[in-house]
């Protein structure tokens, strides 16, 4: 479903956000983007364009696969794009990371839903607790086995998260991001 947001990051060294009092949400430690246009809506059934912006982004950080916690994933709430992101997650992060998804429960707000599944990851870093993905009481028997945060938000340790987004067109973006 269509809708309106907006969201907006500020982005300074952290020296600068101290010194004016700022209320520091977190860290961008990687990003990456790529663009695999495959088809104006619907997602590269392997997945390569999207994996190749997460393996970036990780490979930016130094960090390894394994210091991920948790994964905000693009969720579309479509077959084919759930089957796609679902098995590029199990393939790309075989230890299991909690995953969410804001998507069914804020619709798709188009160019802005990058940025508010970003401030909603950090909030939720930050926070400690992750939200359900809405709208799902159980996972499609059909995709892998995935820790996906279902029937209520979930108290969460985890400091590092990787937020997924793949628009129209087949472009596709990962950031890497730590709690304050």
């Amino acid at each position: 479903m269509i809708s309106e947001g907006a969201a907006a990051v500020v982005m300074e060294k952290p020296a600068k956000a101290h010194a004016r009092g700022a209320d520091v949400l977190g860290r961008l430690l990687g990003h990456a983007d790529t663009s695999d246009a495959h088809h104006p809506t619907a997602p590269r059934p392997d997945g390569a364009g999207a994996a190749a912006a997460v393996e970036q982004a990780l490979a930016a950080t130094r960090m390894s696969v394994g210091d991920v916690t948790s994964v905000n994933a693009h969720g579309t709430s479509t077959p084919q794009n759930d089957r796609t992101k679902a098995r590029l997650i199990a393939r790309l992060f075989p230890h299991g990371p909690a995953v969410t998804a804001n998507k069914g429960l804020l619709g798709h707000t188009l160019g802005a839903a990058g940025a508010i599944e970003a401030v909603l990851t950090l909030r939720s870093l930050r926070s400690g607790i992750l939200p359900p993905i809405a709208h799902t009481e159980r996972a499609d028997p059909g995709l892998p086995d995935l820790d996906l945060v279902l029937a209520g938000p979930r108290r969460h340790g985890g400091s590092v998260a990787v937020s997924t987004s793949f628009g129209f067109g087949g472009s596709n973006c990962a950031l890497v991001l730590d709690a304050a």
